[in-house]
């Protein structure tokens, strides 16, 4: 393939079409590595948000035991019907109801949709639990006011970040190094 070098002859067709390859060429370029970036940020969504729920998951599955009597705790519970697939952060289980738990990192409305679209999911596919009262809660660290009032507004339980996410942890026998 030719390469278009401006000179200061008029252009023809050869020269138009040669600099309509070299466009084209250029874009493709630029397609792959726009599409390799997006790869990427996708993966460290994924990383970003598995962090997360590490981080969240031993306090919400202690406020599900203590607050809502959850006997059976399920993390990124997955149910499936017919090649279909969900899945829940975490699923709590009491005696009369579950508890479906989605965490994120930064809370916007469309939690409140994603909500409500995994538990019309989960009633539909879930044979085991479809019957129960099912109760929906979003857990994030990053938040405003505005729409936290809205989760609840929704009827939708609120869990944050707060004071207890960290642990100090040492042994008996610590000592610690003073420097």
């Amino acid at each position: 393939m030719q390469e278009y070098v401006p000179t200061a002859e008029p252009l023809n067709f050869e020269k138009v079409w040669a600099m309509f390859q070299e466009t084209d060429k250029k874009q493709q370029v630029t397609d792959k590595q726009i599409s390799e970036l997006g790869k990427q940020i996708g993966g460290l969504n994924n990383k970003f948000s598995s962090y997360n729920e590490g981080l969240f998951l031993p306090s919400l599955e202690k406020i599900l035991e203590n607050s809502f009597d959850c006997t059976n705790l399920a993390r990124r519970y997955k149910f499936k019907d017919n090649g279909n697939s969900f899945e829940v952060d975490l699923l709590g289980v009491s005696d009369t109801a579950c508890y479906l738990v989605e965490i994120k990192s930064s809370l916007h409305e469309e939690a409140i949709i994603q909500l409500d679209k995994t538990i019309a999911k989960f009633k539909e596919f879930d044979k085991h639990y479809r019957n129960e009262k099912l109760y929906g809660l979003i857990c994030a660290t990053d938040y405003n006011d505005e729409t936290m009032k809205k989760v609840l507004n929704s009827g939708y339980y609120f869990i944050s970040a707060g004071y207890d996410i960290a642990k100090l942890i040492t042994s008996d026998d610590f000592i610690p190094k003073v420097v």
